[in-house]
């Protein structure tokens, strides 16, 4: 638990917003908790009012508070409530940056390695993770084996690793999907490696277009998420990537 104050305190205002950023309301409310679930709503939380392509998280956002939210995230101001609103251009990408904060950053106190690719995620996460074990790292692996989705939403992802740590976990291996990287769920993650294991075509239903989905993944490899990419230049998108990336590149 920390106040409103104390969470934006733990993040710069250009990554919170990427543009405007500004809070009506007092900062001074205490903040239990961070999601874009109105149905998780507990008392205290900071509900984040997310624009889907069905649903608008600002349509939700009286019920958040009648469930006790304290605070909201949102890009445009709701009426009638009387909480403190924070207003930014992106909740999507805000929401990343402000639940790794109100959790102080797990993925800066744990070796995170992220590994995304169409095929041979899964495969590549496990082994990874087996070495990182042998080697002494009391590590966990999640992906499609551990969850409902590869990559879940920014705020089970920062609620995960905080209690991966509280645990005594000093490595995460984790699969990041495309959707993850256009969604940006990933947002706020620090990334000790990011690994690449190929492209392929697939997702063309949510992405439309093969260069969009290659976009997405070749987002991962740069210094917002990552300190070092592990790239497989077999494979043509990888050798792309490699030439390209502005962060240190084994392959």
């Amino acid at each position: 638990m920390a106040s409103l104050g104390e969470v934006l305190a733990r993040v710069d205002a250009s990554e919170v917003a990427r543009g405007d950023y500004r809070v009506s309301g007092t900062t001074n409310v205490e903040i239990t908790d961070v999601t874009h679930d109105s149905r998780t709503v507990q008392r205290g939380a900071m509900f984040c009012c997310v624009r889907g392509e069905e649903r608008d998280g600002h349509d939700f956002a009286v019920q958040a508070v009648h469930s006790g939210a304290s605070a909201l995230l949102v890009e445009r101001e709701v009426s009638g409530v009387e909480v403190t609103q924070v207003v930014v251009r992106d909740v999507r990408r805000a929401m990343g940056y402000v639940a790794a904060a109100f959790h102080q950053h797990p993925s800066r106190e744990l070796t995170v390695v992220g590994v995304t690719g169409t095929n041979g995620k899964t495969t590549t996460a496990q082994m990874l993770g087996a070495i990182l074990t042998q080697s002494g790292k009391r590590t966990s692996v999640f992906g499609t084996l551990t969850g409902a989705r590869t990559t879940p939403e920014a705020p089970e992802l920062q609620r995960t690793l905080a209690s991966e740590r509280a645990k005594g976990t000093t490595a995460v291996v984790m699969e990041v999907s495309s959707h993850a990287l256009a969604l940006q769920r990933v947002a706020g993650m620090q990334f000790a490696a990011a690994v690449f294991t190929n492209l392929g075509h697939d997702h063309l239903d949510f992405h439309r277009t093969h260069d969009a989905y290659f976009a997405a993944k070749a987002s991962l490899f740069s210094p917002d998420y990552t300190t070092l990419a592990v790239i497989n230049r077999d494979d043509s998108y990888g050798r792309k990537i490699a030439d390209s990336a502005t962060v240190p590149v084994v392959t």
